[in-house]
């Protein structure tokens, strides 16, 4: 998925994603520092930078106007509009989430997974390419930027466009966070079934288990529903 989606690793340590229009032309390249973990690391002094800008502060684009601010970004996964030319574009905010979106549902052929890079970075400049392309957009919020979203949605006037909240609305819960995007919901889901099946499987090789497990009313929340064991 990494080769895929064109994603890079700095010397310094940071991850590249890569932008690669639908034309295939390299536009830029975002530069995030990552703990260990794969959350952000924001206490780094320097976790966050632009390619074009990083290679213009070295001079090696001196043809570079930085007032004019030539360079245009543009989504994450934007080249494999024309790779797979059927299958519909799922919008979200970070490229780590497109990444983790399309792993848990890869099947490019029928859904491929863009980010947007921001809350802001919606627009119909930037959507025009799959616009053109008469493509069925989704768009998947963050549960901070529902009605942002929404508004979005509304102004384009682009019959093919939905907006899906349900991940972070009815499949969320409190430990998620108030900021917590489809990816943060899908992990949780999917480990909460990893351990409901580790359970599973306990009682089934140690039977004498269950009476202790039905003692404890041991709750397992998954795929949105409580269940008791």
């Amino acid at each position: 998925m990494l080769k895929s989606y064109y994603v890079g690793h700095g010397k310094n340590g940071h991850t590249i994603f890569w932008q690669v229009d639908e034309l295939g032309r390299v536009r830029t390249g975002k530069m995030m520092k990552y703990k260990p973990d794969g959350h952000r690391d924001k206490e780094a002094s320097w976790n966050f930078d632009w390619i074009h800008s990083a290679l213009f502060r070295t001079e090696a684009l001196p043809q570079y106007d930085e007032d004019r601010m030539e360079a245009k970004p543009t989504f994450f996964g934007m080249h494999l509009l024309d790779v797979y030319r059927h299958a519909t574009v799922n919008i979200v905010e970070s490229e780590k989430t497109a990444l983790l979106m399309a792993i848990a549902y890869g099947n490019h052929a029928t859904q491929i997974w863009i980010a947007c890079g921001g809350l802001e970075m919606i627009s119909r400049e930037r959507l025009q390419p799959i616009i053109d392309r008469k493509r069925q957009i989704v768009l998947y919020p963050d549960r901070d930027g529902i009605d942002k979203w929404q508004q979005k949605r509304e102004q384009m006037h682009y019959d093919l466009m939905t907006i899906n909240t349900e991940p972070v609305t009815k499949w969320w819960r409190e430990g998620d966070g108030e900021k917590a995007d489809i990816a943060d919901v899908v992990i949780r889901m999917i480990n909460n079934s990893k351990r409901l099946k580790t359970i599973d499987e306990v009682m089934e090789k140690m039977p004498q288990v269950k009476p202790l497990i039905d003692k404890q009313n041991l709750e397992i929340e998954t795929d949105g529903r409580q269940e008791t064991t």
